[in-house]
């Protein structure tokens, strides 16, 4: 018995081509990474990732740098900010282990710092540096406190963004099934 479907079966098959759709999907994952990083190094730049204000620097630092603008120094972490594909559907933005700084430390434990903030033990050494660059400390000051300055975490976890991320998932899958 012949059925009587009729339509355009070639426009329907490469529709559900599963090989298609994970290009498509593919090429969505890649301009998300892209974007990120784009907005990543944008709230750098701007002192405010996902709309949250940096916690100031202190007056020393800000003398020491010649700048009031946290993460920013000679450009090294803005430049190590990547993005890599794990899979058609997910991507990996953040700051490789071993990338450098070009004074040598890595700029993933740097970015960590930054993202996360840290509890520094000062050591007599510490106290002895910090004093012949002009910061005096107090006899009692135990620990230096890096407060975290979150630009991943701030940036991705933004509405506005990852209504943009859906956005650039929707239009893949719109030139999928909608050619």
């Amino acid at each position: 018995m012949k059925s009587g479907l009729t339509g355009d079966w070639d426009k329907l098959a490469n529709i559900l081509d599963p090989v298609r759709m994970r290009k498509k999907l593919s090429a969505a994952t890649k301009r998300a990474g892209a974007n990120a990083v784009s907005a990543v190094k944008k709230g750098i730049v701007g002192g405010e990732p996902g709309g949250i204000p940096f916690w100031p620097l202190r007056e020393f630092t800000k003398e020491r740098k010649g700048s009031s603008k946290p993460l920013i120094d000679h450009g090294d972490l803005l430049g190590g900010i990547t993005y890599e594909e794990i899979d058609i559907d997910t991507v990996w933005v953040g700051v490789k282990k071993g990338s450098r700084s070009s004074s040598g430390g890595d700029l993933a434990d740097i970015a960590w710092v930054h993202e996360y903030g840290a509890l520094i033990e000062v050591t007599p050494k510490m106290r002895a540096y910090l004093h012949s660059q002009g910061l005096h400390l107090k006899p009692d000051t135990e620990y230096v406190v890096i407060p975290p300055r979150s630009f991943l975490r701030a940036t991705l976890n933004d509405g506005e963004f990852r209504e943009g991320l859906a956005r650039t998932y929707l239009k893949a899958l719109k030139e999928h099934f909608l050619p």
